[in-house]
């Protein structure tokens, strides 16, 4: 299995992390793109154990992914996974779910992918908020975050999923899923 290592911050200011990024050197790889993302679990046997299992769809693509439990290092999350690209969203939602794994949980943002030396910056807009991540090597991931004005003190150990519960105890308006209403698509 090949490993995730990566770092989430929340996002202040949108221009200024672009600004620092192109300083850098960056290369956008993907404009801003929606994705829509369904989270698949058998009676909660992969959250019991830490785990994930999620269908992605990511403009064009749709990917299957697997990811391990998760551990931290001085803040930075790494954790096992295990992707590949499915020919459809749907389907391989199907397929699961023909295997026993339920959607439990669906989450959306819109995602623009950067990449600066050998980590990927990704900015998210949820419904929840802007976050951006950095994810590669650790060594890489705590240099760039450190250009880019970021103390990895300050990264967010939650996933998108436990940011949104989070917030749903203090906001009532959410719906059950991290969905953006339907005139913001």
């Amino acid at each position: 299995m090949a490993l995730e290592i990566e770092i989430k911050f929340a996002l202040r200011d949108r221009a200024e992390l672009v600004r620092k990024l192109s300083d850098l050197g960056a290369t956008r790889l993907y404009p801003e793109t929606f994705e829509d993302n369904i989270v698949l679990d058998r009676r909660g046997e992969l959250r019991t154990r830490g785990a994930l299992l999620r269908v992605r769809k990511f403009g064009r693509y749709a990917i299957a992914t697997f990811k391990g439990p998760t551990s931290f290092e001085s803040g930075v999350k790494a954790r096992e996974e295990v992707q590949t690209g499915v020919e459809s969203f749907e389907l391989a939602i199907q397929l699961f779910d023909s295997l026993g794994f339920k959607p439990t949980f669906r989450y959306q943002k819109f995602r623009e992918v950067w990449r600066v030396r050998d980590v990927e910056v990704v900015i998210d807009r949820t419904p929840i908020g802007d976050y951006f991540e950095i994810e590669g090597a650790i060594d890489v991931i705590r240099t760039v975050a450190t250009e880019l004005g970021m103390n990895v003190d300050q990264g967010i150990r939650q996933s998108y999923a436990d940011l949104y519960r989070q917030a749903r105890r203090t906001r009532a308006d959410l719906p059950e899923n991290m969905v953006f209403p339907p005139d913001a698509l």
